[in-house]
């Protein structure tokens, strides 16, 4: 399993009700992108270290890396990506790994 996680800070501009654009259009991926095996997102809950904490986050699964690629490049993400959320991240962190 090929484990994808991404985080986002949002400029200081950003609304809750962009964050929920976000996340709406980030929830139809897993519908059109036949390479995603599991699609976790969500707003961080603020609980602990908020000086150091993410906004946001995505955890997604893909079988091997090739379905991951497949996922950057499909034209439904790059428009998400590219339209949707990027015009609202200050900064991003991204980590993948394999699981065996």
């Amino acid at each position: 399993m090929f484990v994808h996680n991404v985080f986002f800070r949002w400029k200081k501009e950003t609304t809750s009700t962009d964050v929920e654009a976000i996340h709406r259009a980030l929830a139809t991926l897993p519908g059109l992108v036949p390479s995603i095996r599991s699609y976790t997102i969500g707003s961080n809950l603020g609980l602990s270290q908020p000086d150091v904490s993410w906004d946001f986050a995505i955890f997604a699964q893909f079988d091997d890396e090739a379905g991951w690629r497949a996922y950057v490049s499909h034209p439904e993400h790059e428009a998400v990506r590219d339209e949707i959320v990027a015009p609202h991240i200050a900064e991003r962190a991204t980590v993948q790994f394999v699981v065996n």
